[in-house]
């Protein structure tokens, strides 16, 4: 795809925010005439707004007062998220435990512990999982008087203090896909068998995965976002730090064998080679032919295209909620035509088979509201 100044400018300011050890050069800025409007927009819409800024070259001034308030005024407000997040997860970590439920974290704030600013990284809802206490978390919840949503079979969704919370009752969507299912009892496995890895938050223990098992869950919930919605830059980010703080960790054989056999392998290879292009991540983490390497570096391109440029804008699946019932049918239609080409890159005909599925599925009469 063709690269404007500002998305030259991105990277370059993410490679310096993601590897301050790493000392890589900052792009001469005097040669990219880029617009400081148009880069807060492009850094906000990828999630990044605050790695941006993080890594921003000096040469690289802010000249435009109401700007730079407006993007510290975001950044500070990032912070605030954060800071609250990480309140609300030691509450519910010792209100757990005090009714004898232990509580695993799922990505969030697990993963914000790789960044060299955690702060920075952009947060959105708690994931949970109760440890096979599903049901008694729901209740311990309800007891408090709060509401919980148990409508989706994969978890509950609650507020706790204002912060969005989802307890799973699996990890992946194993009602709607064969490949979830298939990776939700691999998950199952290593946790059984590997157990967790410990983050202290203050004073307070946070269970989260062993590197295996979220290797396999960030990478099925990339993909998952990818089919769906496309992904911004900070899911590249996060798979980028997970993979090269824990490569000494992960057991590449074992998560190359599972992913091939889920026809999953190309597609975490080629969000990989964009953190090796375009994110600064050192290069390499499995062991591919010169050929797979070429083929994954191909499909990184065209992953890329679709992060910047879905072919369905977020206003329009956002306004999806207020169209009639027809129109939003046909929208949603519209876009999965749209991105049949995903499909293909996990498996031929796969993409057919959703759509019978999906027809099927939009026949019911209570999906007709």
């Amino acid at each position: 795809m063709h690269l404007t100044q500002e998305h030259h400018i991105l990277f370059s300011c993410l490679q310096v925010a993601l590897w301050p050890l790493a000392k890589h050069e900052v792009l001469p800025v005097a040669e990219y005439n880029a617009n400081p409007e148009k880069l807060y927009r492009l850094a906000a819409s990828q999630g990044v707004l605050g790695l941006t800024l993080d890594g921003m070259p000096r040469e690289f001034p802010v000249t435009d007062r109401a700007l730079r308030l407006r993007w510290e005024l975001s950044v500070q407000q990032m912070e605030f998220r954060y800071k609250r997040q990480c309140e609300v997860l030691k509450e519910l970590v010792l209100l757990f435990r005090s009714q004898g439920v232990e509580l695993m974290l799922l990505k969030g704030t697990g993963i914000s512990m790789l960044y060299p600013r955690p702060e920075h990284r952009e947060c959105g809802d708690i994931d949970i999982y109760l440890m096979g206490d599903y049901d008694k978390g729901n209740r311990i919840i309800e007891s408090l008087g709060i509401e919980v949503d148990t409508k989706s079979s994969k978890h509950s969704n609650f507020f706790y203090k204002g912060v969005p919370v989802e307890n799973h009752k699996t990890f992946l969507n194993v009602s709607d896909s064969r490949t979830d299912s298939n990776l939700e009892q691999g998950l199952h496995r290593i946790l059984s068998e590997q157990g967790t890895d410990t983050i202290m938050l203050d004073d307070v223990p946070v269970r989260i995965p062993k590197p295996d098992f979220s290797a396999v869950f960030l990478t099925r919930h990339a993909i998952v976002h990818f089919l769906a919605s496309g992904l911004v830059l900070r899911h590249f980010c996060d798979l980028a730090l997970f993979f090269e703080t824990n490569k000494e960790r992960i057991n590449t054989g074992f998560i190359e064998k599972m992913m091939i056999c889920e026809n999953q392998f190309l597609l975490l290879n080629s969000f990989l080679a964009i953190g090796r292009k375009y994110l600064g991540q050192p290069d390499g983490f499995f062991s591919v032919s010169k050929a797979d390497s070429e083929l994954a570096e191909k499909w990184a391109e065209r992953v890329l295209e679709d992060t910047f440029c879905p072919r369905i804008n977020r206003k329009e699946r956002d306004e999806l909620s207020k169209m009639s019932v027809l129109r939003r049918k046909w929208t949603g239609l519209k876009y999965f035509a749209a991105s049949k080409w995903k499909y293909d890159t996990i498996r031929k005909g796969l993409f057919e088979q959703v759509l019978f599925y999906k027809s099927v599925r939009y026949l019911r009469i209570s999906n007709w509201r």
